[in-house]
């Protein structure tokens, strides 16, 4: 049997009456569908591509307060922002990890240290101290700290946290936990249709064809493309768009010193980082206003990013052929009032989100945000479904990590199954931080246990298991974001790999 004809017959006997469909699962859509099935809400999730396949998988892996927002005097934004960052933390302590952020003081730099230093130290007070203080550094020990730094210039050291795998695992997480809340998770599924007579008929489209479903309520969380699917409801926003390019680029070694960021301001007074990516470094970003959501490294792209970090760094010099992976994507900004688009200055819009209501045809769209503020992101969809009239329960658990006692007893597991003591640690670690208690089923009959990707801490039976149990269709689905392969290893270095090839034939993909 054909997977078309497979597909087909899935569209035929599927459910198709819902309370809430959400169309869009990025890092919104995602948290909407856990919140709204915790709340006794039957949820639908879909997404035209792959979940997290556009603006949820082209960040920098950062869960921050947003340290910048001090500069235009937002300091209720920060407050909020530290506040949900450190309830992430304290929620996800695998998943996300508290890491130090070295700024170097150069001549691009928007103050010298006095400032700096009072400036994170405000920041530290401003997110309650939920990080670890901050420091001030003479040229000197900044050096000592990092010797990639240019000599002679001051730094400060202040704190966020960020992910050791990639934003799109992030995101799967929440869907996860929506399916195992109940809610129903159809990537690769497009809304194509949609009638309101008291309630939504909508038509989706997947590789078997079109079919339909009814729901009481959408959630339009389409990210850059909620315009579109506002248009497609009748059901416009107030609030509208504009979208703003970002680049990074992956390096084929690590350039720092130790597990920390390096901070530093482009020639655009823009701040620019060093970030961890595995066992390499990241750099970027960009940020250019563009009308299309679509967007591409190109030329330009790249000279200026590599431009920032060899006019930041001494004894390193990047060439382009250091690059191993690429990735751009848009901030879909927020402007209050969308038909101020045209004439907004976007350079001074942040990151936060806006949630409409349409009451009359029962749609909540929401735009804007960013992963720091996920789960706040969740909480006001079920505020906001509930006074649609919506029969929402109070949430039993939706987020979090859950139970950690077991992993002392896996790590030991891990090690005791393998010859490398310092590999099988790094595997015990990311398995947990990816795959929870349910490491242990996934690693515990394998008699021998080897990285199938020496630095990275992934198996070959981690790779079995995600192929066949989340919702892997292609490669790009399991190597780029249930795993963060194609981020942190090159085109060649994937394909030398015969061992995990074999897996990807084996798997079908």
């Amino acid at each position: 049997m054909s997977n078309q004809t497979q597909t087909k017959n899935d569209n035929t006997n599927q459910e198709t009456d819902f309370d809430v469909v959400i169309v869009g699962a990025g890092i919104n859509g995602a948290v909407s569908a856990a919140a709204l099935s915790a709340a006794g809400q039957r949820v639908l999730l879909i997404d035209k591509s792959d979940f997290a396949s556009f603006t949820s998988q082209q960040s920098s892996n950062l869960v921050w307060g947003g340290i910048k927002y001090l500069q235009s005097y937002e300091f209720m934004l920060v407050f909020k922002l530290c506040l949900a960052r450190n309830r992430l933390m304290r929620s996800y302590p695998n998943q996300i990890k508290q890491i130090g952020f070295l700024a170097s003081l150069g001549k691009t730099a928007p103050f010298g240290r006095l400032l700096g230093t009072f400036g994170t130290l405000f920041y530290w007070g401003i997110g309650l101290f939920g990080t670890k203080p901050p420091s001030s550094y003479s040229a000197q020990q900044a050096k000592a700290l990092e010797p990639s730094l240019i000599s002679g210039r001051k730094a400060v050291r202040y704190f966020d946290a960020y992910l050791p795998d990639t934003d799109a695992r992030f995101v799967y997480d929440f869907i996860r936990h929506a399916k195992r809340l109940g809610a129903q998770a159809k990537n690769y599924t497009e809304l194509v249709g949609a009638e309101f007579a008291g309630n939504w008929k909508l038509t989706l489209r997947n590789e078997g064809g079109d079919y339909q479903v009814s729901a009481k309520h959408v959630i339009n969380a389409a990210g850059p493309f909620a315009e579109k699917v506002s248009e497609l409801l009748q059901s416009k926003t107030k609030a509208g768009l504009v979208f703003s390019k970002g680049v990074h680029l992956t390096l084929n070694r690590k350039i720092t010193k130790g597990n920390q960021v390096l901070a530093f301001w482009d020639e655009q007074g823009r701040l620019f980082y060093v970030l961890p990516m595995g066992d390499r470094s990241m750099i970027g970003t960009t940020d250019t206003r563009v009308q299309d959501p679509h967007t591409q490294v190109e030329a330009i792209d790249r000279e200026f990013v590599l431009r920032q970090i060899n006019n930041q760094l001494e004894g390193i010099e990047i060439r382009p052929e250091d690059i191993i992976s690429e990735r751009s994507g848009v901030r879909p900004l927020v402007i209050e009032n969308a038909s101020q688009a045209s004439t907004q200055d976007w350079h001074q819009l942040s990151r936060k989100h806006i949630i409409e209501v349409d009451s009359a045809k029962r749609v909540i769209s929401v735009l804007g945000g960013k992963l720091t503020d996920c789960l706040n992101v969740g909480q006001e969809v079920v505020a906001a479904l509930s006074k649609l009239g919506a029969a929402t329960r109070k949430p039993i658990e939706w987020f979090g990590e859950g139970d950690q006692t077991k992993f002392e007893h896996f790590q030991n597991l891990v090690i005791s199954k393998s010859k490398d003591k310092v590999a099988a640690i790094r595997i015990a670690e990311s398995t947990w931080r990816r795959q929870g208690e349910h490491a242990i089923s996934i690693l515990g009959s394998a008699t021998e246990l080897e990285e199938l990707i020496e630095g990275l801490g992934i198996t070959a039976q981690e790779v079995e298991y995600i192929a066949k149990h989340e919702d892997v269709k292609t490669r790009e689905d399991l190597l780029r974001r249930r795993l963060p392969i194609a981020m942190a290893r090159s085109e060649s270095e994937i394909a030398a790999n015969s061992k995990l090839q074999a897996l990807l034939v084996a798997a079908g993909l």
